[in-house]
């Protein structure tokens, strides 16, 4: 059972990548299933820490991200809008 309100494709939501944070770490939703949604971010010198490693900000990045556009894509654009209140993570 799909949860989405309606049959995106990637294409159609490419759009929520642009001009944001996500464009930004180079954040990209990779897949839309009937009840979820994949995507992935580049470990370079914009989401690692000074030890070389992945940055746990980044990490919450990239989970904030896409839990916001899948919050996104349940409901009906034309009458409703989501934006993220609290989010908590050990890294």
């Amino acid at each position: 059972m799909k949860i989405w309100f309606k049959d995106y494709t990637l294409a159609e939501i490419s759009h929520l990548e642009k001009k944001n944070m996500l464009e930004h770490l180079g954040i990209e939703v990779t897949e839309i299933g009937n009840d979820y949604l994949c995507g992935r971010m580049p470990v370079d010198e914009r989401t690692v820490q000074s030890m070389n490693t992945l940055h746990g900000g980044a990490s919450v990045a990239l989970a904030e991200s896409i839990g916001s556009i899948a919050t996104f894509l349940t409901l009906d654009p034309e009458k409703y809008y989501c934006v993220g209140m609290e989010i908590n993570a050990n890294h």
